[in-house]
């Protein structure tokens, strides 16, 4: 229920390189923590996105094929973001299922 809030953990230029989500945010892995410990305003700034409330259930977490999103929602899950999930097998399994992709 709901619209999907997709983050992104892979670092930029493996977007570049490989392609992402539309409507993805990225978030690289190591700056989940202090993304979702931040006010709505400053994430809104940094991000371009509305931050996700606490106890949103459509927090969905990818990176290539699902490592880095497991590490990312037990990140979520510490930082009180209790419903966020993965997306397992994430970019991989996205492209190879036909979804969309958006290059560079």
């Amino acid at each position: 229920k709901g619209k999907a809030f997709f983050v992104d953990v892979r670092e930029p230029k493996e977007l570049v390189n490989d392609g992402r989500i539309p409507g993805a945010v990225n978030i690289p892995l190591n700056d989940v923590g202090a993304a979702l410990g931040m006010s709505p305003e400053k994430f809104k700034e940094k991000y371009g996105r509305e931050k996700p409330s606490p106890d949103d259930p459509n927090v969905i977490f990818s990176c290539r094929k699902g490592v880095r999103a497991t590490s990312a929602m037990q990140t979520a899950h510490s930082k009180g973001y209790h419903a966020a999930r993965f997306y397992r097998g994430s970019f991989c399994d996205w492209e190879e299922r036909g979804g969309e992709v958006i290059k560079g």
